[in-house]
């Protein structure tokens, strides 16, 4: 079943409004406007397929929690917790998709990138190749 673009950005902005709230309470760098979606509204130009917003929330989360995990050493509680908070929403929007390669891949990235700084265009073409993965 294919859904609307619209419906599915509304689903993934509802995913992600706690986490931004908690982000615009806390003494961290602040995030653009282009950066709270960008990765989720990557994915949903490519994949609009069965589970797409759960794919495209947990794409944001795991941009989001690898952002956050290099403020560290900025605000090292607040960035910790935060970033932990962005990985379990992503960790809980993968479940659904149930996809072995998926999660291998995310965990091959999450390898190789740790340390590396962070930026969306760094991480858009591995976002724009995750529905082949699950497919």
């Amino acid at each position: 079943m294919y859904a609307d673009s619209a419906r599915l950005k509304d689903e993934v902005k509802r995913q992600l409004q706690e986490g931004y709230n908690l982000w615009g309470s806390v003494k961290l760098p602040e995030l653009s406007d282009s950066e709270r979606y960008a990765i989720s509204d990557e994915l949903l130009s490519v994949y609009r397929g069965e589970n797409a917003a759960h794919l495209a929330t947990a794409c944001q989360c795991f941009w989001l929690f690898r952002k956050l995990h290099s403020y560290t050493d900025e605000n090292p509680i607040y960035a910790t917790l935060l970033g932990d908070y962005f990985f379990s929403l992503f960790s809980k929007n993968l479940i659904p998709i149930d996809s072995v390669a998926l999660n291998n891949e995310f965990a091959r990235l999450l390898s190789s990138d740790t340390g590396t700084p962070v930026e969306p265009g760094d991480f858009i073409e591995f976002v724009k190749n995750t529905p082949a993965i699950i497919a």
